[in-house]
C-alpha cells in the first residue's frame, strides 16, 4: 500500500512538471481558466479518513469522524476548477490522503490563504485516469480552516494580517465571514499614503477570493512612499467586532513601497547607490570601538548574533560568542540586546558586557577572562579606552530604568577607578531598557549623552568626563544653520528641531558642501549647501561618511528599524 502511494505521487509530481514545461515552451500563462462553475473533484467511495501530510510526510492533523468527514467531502465536491499559474504561486505545501477500507486517493495541497496570491485561497491537485495532464481546483478559506481546526467557528473572531512587500500587498484572513463594506469603510477612513514629497493619493485594489480572504493591494504607490491604515473598525457578517493579528502586533498596519530589503547602503553624493548590505535581522549599529576615525562598526542582531562590518573595505565577520549563546538571560534591552562589544584595535583585544551584567576580557586567542566586573544594575552602555587600559560603564542610576546613568570606570583587570552619580542622561520613560552610547574622546576623556534634559540649554549634546576627575564640560551636538534648515524644508514639511536626531557634515570636504541628516519619523537626507537641495538617503539612520565621500546609511523597505548608537 505504501509503494502505490509513493508511486502515485511520483507521477503526480512527474506530471506537474510536465505541464509546467509545456506551458513555458508555448508561452502561454495557464492551460486550464478558472471560473465559477462548480466541478466537484472525483473522490473515493465511503471515506473512512482523512490524512494532512506536510512535506516530509508528517502527519499534521487526521479526521475519522464521519460528519466532519462528510462536511470535508461535500467541501471537495462543490470545488471549483481552477488554473496551473507558471510559474505557481507558492503557499504552504502539504498532501491530501483520502482512505477506505480498499484504497487511498492522494492530492497535492497548497495552502496560498496567507500569500499574495489574488485570485485563490487553496489549491488541489490531481489526475484523472486517461486524462493527460494534471488538474487544478480551488476551495474557499473556510474549508482549509475546518481542515486544520475544525473547532476554529467556535473562537473569538480573528482576522489576520499578512504583508507582502514585494508586491505592496496586504493579505487578510478571517476565521469568520468578513463584513464587505465594512472593510471598505475601515480603508475609506483611515488610509493614508506618505511620500517622502508630501501627501499621495491613497488608491487602492481588493481582490476577494471568499468571504474570509481578501488581498489588498497598493499598485501605484510612490517611490519610497508608504500605504498606512488601521482596521479596528471592520465587523464579522453578523456584526461583531475581529481580533486584529498584524505584523509586530501594530494597529497601524503598513505597507512601504519596492521589493523588501533591510540593511545598509553607501551613497555617493550624487545620490547613486555604490554598494549595498543586506541585514534582516539587525537592531542596532554601533562603532566597534573608541579607535578615532575606526572604520569598523558592530552590528547587531534581533537574534542575538552580532557582526563586525569594515565600511571602507565592506568586510564582514561573524563575531557572535556562540558558546555565550544560551545563557540565561537576567537584562536585556528592549530591542533584544544583551551582549555590548567594545574592541581595542591595537591590541587585538575585546571586552564584552556579557547579559548586560558582567565585564569580560577576551584575548586574541579566544580566551576570556572574567567577569572582571559583575553589576547589580542593569548596564546600559559600555566602551573600552583606544589603549585598553580601562572600561567605562554606564549603569542605571534609579533602579527603575530610568533615563539617568551612573558612569563607573574599572581597569582592564576589573578594579574599580572610580564612578561618577547621574553623569549621563537620555530622555525617556522608566521601564525602558535603551543601550546608550559612550565613548573615549582619548585615554582619559570619556563622552556621554545628555538627551533631552530640563537642566540643560541644548536638547542634544554630551558631557566629558576625565575617568579620574569628574566633569569636565558640556557641549551640544552639530546642528543645522538656518541656511541648511531652509533647504530641508524645502523637500520635507511639517518637522521641527525637536525631531533632528543627527548632523554629519562630511569630513575633509574644502568647501563644507555636504551635510547627511537623520530625522525622527523622516529618515536620513543629505544637504547639497551649494546646489541648495536636499536627497533622500533612507529609512533609517545616517551612519558614517567614508573616506571615498560615500554616506552610509540605513534603509529599509519592510519598515524595519537599526537604531544608530554613537557619540559625535
Amino acid at each position: 500500500m505504501m509503494q502505490n502511494r509513493l508511486q502515485l505521487r511520483y507521477w503526480l509530481v512527474i506530471i506537474l512538471i510536465t505541464v509546467s514545461i509545456l506551458q513555458a515552451c508555448s508561452g502561454n500563462e495557464s492551460k486550464l481558466t478558472q471560473d465559477d462553475t462548480v466541478v466537484g473533484i472525483p473522490i473515493l467511495q465511503d471515506v473512512q479518513s482523512i490524512q494532512l501530510l506536510d512535506s516530509s510526510n508528517s502527519i499534521v492533523t487526521e479526521h475519522q469522524e464521519p460528519a466532519l468527514i462528510q462536511q470535508l467531502l461535500q467541501g471537495m465536491k462543490e470545488a471549483h476548477s481552477s488554473h496551473i499559474d507558471d510559474p505557481e504561486h507558492s503557499g504552504k505545501a502539504y498532501t491530501l490522503v483520502l482512505s477506505n477500507s480498499d484504497e487511498r486517493a492522494s492530492f497535492s495541497l497548497q495552502d496560498l490563504s496567507e500569500s499574495n496570491a489574488p485570485d485563490v485561497s487553496v489549491k488541489l491537485y490531481t489526475t484523472q485516469h486517461g486524462e493527460e495532464g494534471a488538474k487544478a481546483w480551488s476551495l474557499p478559506t473556510a474549508w482549509i480552516q475546518l481542515l486544520l481546526q475544525p473547532d476554529t467557528d467556535k473562537m473569538e473572531p480573528r482576522l489576520i494580517v499578512s504583508l507582502d512587500e514585494d508586491s505592496d500587498t496586504a493579505t487578510l484572513v478571517a476565521n469568520r465571514n468578513i463584513d464587505r463594506l465594512s472593510l471598505t469603510n475601515a480603508l475609506q477612513s483611515t488610509l493614508y499614503v506618505k511620500s517622502i514629497h508630501g501627501d499621495a493619493s491613497a488608491e487602492y485594489t481588493m481582490d476577494w477570493t471568499d468571504d474570509r480572504r481578501v488581498v489588498i493591494g497598493f499598485p501605484n504607490l510612490p517611490k519610497n512612499a508608504r500605504a498606512e491604515f488601521i482596521l479596528d473598525e471592520v465587523l464579522t457578517a453578523d456584526g461583531n467586532s475581529f481580533n486584529i493579528h498584524s505584523p509586530l502586533d501594530s494597529r497601524l498596519i503598513t505597507i512601504r513601497q519596492g521589493i523588501a530589503w533591510s540593511g545598509l547602503y553607501w551613497i555617493d553624493t550624487t545620490g547613486k547607490r555604490v554598494s549595498e548590505h543586506g541585514f534582516d535581522s539587525a537592531v542596532l549599529v554601533m562603532p566597534s570601538s573608541s579607535t578615532t576615525h575606526d572604520p569598523e562598526f558592530v552590528v547587531y542582531n534581533m537574534d542575538r548574533t552580532a557582526f563586525r562590518l569594515n565600511i571602507e573595505t565592506d568586510e564582514i565577520k561573524d563575531i557572535t560568542l556562540k558558546e555565550w549563546g544560551d545563557d540565561p538571560v537576567r537584562y536585556m534591552a528592549d530591542n533584544g540586546v544583551n551582549l555590548i562589544y567594545s574592541y581595542v584595535p591595537q591590541r587585538d583585544l575585546l571586552f564584552v558586557a556579557r547579559g548586560l551584567e558582567h565585564i569580560y576580557r577576551v584575548e586574541s586567542n579566544g580566551v576570556s577572562t572574567g567577569p572582571l566586573y559583575s553589576s547589580d544594575r542593569p548596564i546600559y552602555g559600555m566602551s573600552a579606552s583606544p589603549d585598553g587600559k580601562h572600561v567605562a560603564i554606564l549603569l542605571d542610576s534609579s533602579g527603575s530604568l530610568g533615563p539617568d546613568a551612573d558612569v563607573l570606570v574599572i581597569d582592564a583587570d576589573g578594579k574599580l577607578v572610580s564612578e561618577f552619580k547621574g553623569a549621563a542622561y537620555s530622555g525617556h520613560s522608566d521601564g525602558w531598557h535603551f543601550i546608550y552610547s559612550v565613548t573615549w574622546s582619548d585615554n582619559e576623556t570619556i563622552k556621554v549623552p545628555m538627551i533631552g534634559s530640563s537642566g540643560e540649554e541644548f536638547l542634544r549634546g554630551k558631557a566629558f568626563i576625565h575617568y579620574k576627575k569628574g566633569l569636565q564640560k558640556k557641549e551640544e551636538n552639530e546642528t543645522l544653520s538656518e541656511d541648511d534648515d531652509s533647504i530641508l524644508r524645502a523637500s520635507i514639511d511639517g518637522w521641527d528641531d525637536f525631531n533632528l536626531l543627527r548632523v554629519l557634515v562630511k569630513p575633509d570636504d574644502p568647501e563644507n558642501r555636504y551635510v547627511a541628516v537623520t530625522l525622527s519619523g523622516s529618515g536620513s537626507w543629505l544637504i547639497d549647501r551649494k546646489e541648495r537641495q536636499s536627497r533622500y538617503l533612507g529609512s533609517g539612520p545616517v551612519i558614517s561618511w567614508t573616506k571615498k565621500g560615500q554616506v552610509v546609511v540605513w534603509d529599509s523597505t519592510e519598515g524595519k528599524l537599526a537604531d544608530y548608537t554613537a557619540i559625535d
